[in-house]
């Protein structure tokens, strides 16, 4: 099978998945071998990126098509607005505790906080910008939780390894568990 052609089975079995498809299932469904479907898809997403009408995007190790930023303007008037909320402070900062520190349960976040984190780890499941991924073998059995591919594609990164490096991370903790720069002025109460 060409490249072309491999591409063309790959665009149709997205366009119909109308999500992400695992490599590992088009490799399947095509008879190739896994890196020949991984090595089609980003030479693929590399000629897409000079300029045509639909991209692929890559999350991990699933792939998805999508459409250009520059086009938005046209699928708003076609579909309407799609209202998406922002998340909170206190949001952003429980998700990148679990971005960084995956896996990892309530307890070493509410560490890491100094506040209670059962809210915004609720809220975080329901977006499903996290899932549970197991749990710890230690008493209590407490859950893991780590990111999705929903917040890969939230924050346009195709991996946790684009995350921007933690700049100083030998910082001193407080008594509270925060770092001596995270602490806030007014701390937020959830």
């Amino acid at each position: 099978m060409n490249h072309e052609e491999l591409i063309g089975i790959i665009e149709n079995l997205l366009f119909m998945a109308g999500e992400s498809v695992s490599i590992r299932e088009i490799s399947r469904i095509t008879g190739m071998s896994f890196e020949e479907v991984s090595l089609a898809v980003d030479e693929e997403i590399r000629r897409r990126e000079e300029g045509h009408g639909l991209l692929l995007q890559r999350f991990d190790d699933n792939v998805q098509l999508a459409t250009r930023k520059e086009y938005s303007e046209y699928i708003v008037e076609l579909l309407g607005e799609k209202t998406e909320e922002e998340l909170s402070n206190a949001t952003l900062e429980t998700l990148s505790i679990i971005a960084y520190k995956q896996p990892v349960t309530r307890d070493e976040i509410e560490k890491i906080r100094g506040v209670s984190c059962s809210y915004t780890i609720n809220a975080l499941l329901d977006r499903k910008l996290i899932y549970v991924a197991g749990r710890r073998d230690t008493l209590g059995k407490p859950k893991l939780y780590c990111t999705t591919e929903d917040f890969l594609r939230y924050f346009n990164i195709s991996s946790v390894e684009e995350l921007p490096p933690i700049e100083n991370e030998e910082e001193q903790v407080t008594d509270n568990g925060m770092t001596d720069t995270d602490i806030p002025d007014s701390e937020e109460q959830e």
